[in-house]
């Protein structure tokens, strides 16, 4: 197990699995990269998709979000079932917005209620994509993957050639006090996290293998 990793959900008490049957990259059908996950009933889970090239499956021609409807980790039960809806081309599906990889780090996929989410890639060096995430949380706090959070949450969509699919890749996770969370080189699923009344104050990371990690809890800074 991972140094930095912890191995269970315990306030979620969830089993989590890999998704079934993932798209290959070559299919040049939309490949899963992340998954966001509220762990509320009724709630609904974002699924961040790639699109590919079918003639080179190396080469990205855009990204996208799409909304899965009443689809979470409690309706569903557990996040892998959501995984199995996110891995499910059948699976009914809402496009929430798409960017062409010439628009990658110049526009944002965005949900305007509430100021809810913004989305988008940057090229990145060795022809892997940055992921920048602006997700809203608490009437004063949002978790950032990317922009001006790089130095302490970085992630890259890297092409794998060994599965034939792109992966989210850890360079950086630390915590709110910069103390390391998960490892670089970790493929990080996804986050699910609990919603309450005033917002969102744990997000959990999703690994492979059944393995997790708690990314924020209560917006506090350890010493």
């Amino acid at each position: 197990m991972r140094k930095f990793v912890v191995a269970t959900l315990s306030v979620f008490l969830l089993t989590l699995v890999l998704p079934a049957s993932a798209v290959k990259a070559e299919d040049g059908a939309k490949q899963p990269i992340f998954l966001m996950c509220p762990h509320q009933k009724k709630y609904s889970a974002w699924s961040v998709y790639v699109t590919v090239d079918p003639s080179n499956p190396e080469k990205l021609t855009g990204m996208g979000l799409d909304k899965m409807e009443g689809i979470n980790s409690i309706d569903s039960g557990g996040v892998e079932g959501v995984q199995a809806a996110q891995a499910d081309v059948k699976a009914k599906r809402e496009n929430l917005g798409t960017l062409s990889a010439a628009q990658f780090g110049k526009g944002q996929i965005k949900i305007e209620k509430d100021d809810a989410l913004h989305l988008g890639m940057e090229p990145a060096e060795g022809g892997a994509y940055r992921l920048v995430i602006s997700m809203r949380c608490t009437s004063d706090q949002r978790f950032n993957v990317g922009g001006k959070e790089q130095k302490r949450r970085d992630l890259l969509v890297k092409y794998d050639k060994d599965s034939k699919t792109w992966k989210t890749i850890v360079q950086k996770m630390n915590s709110l006090g910069d103390k390391p969370i998960l490892e670089p080189g970790a493929n990080l699923l996804g986050i699910v996290f609990p919603v309450t009344g005033t917002g969102i104050y744990r997000i959990v990371g999703i690994l492979p293998n059944g393995e997790s990690a708690v990314l924020i809890d209560g917006w506090r800074r350890e010493d």
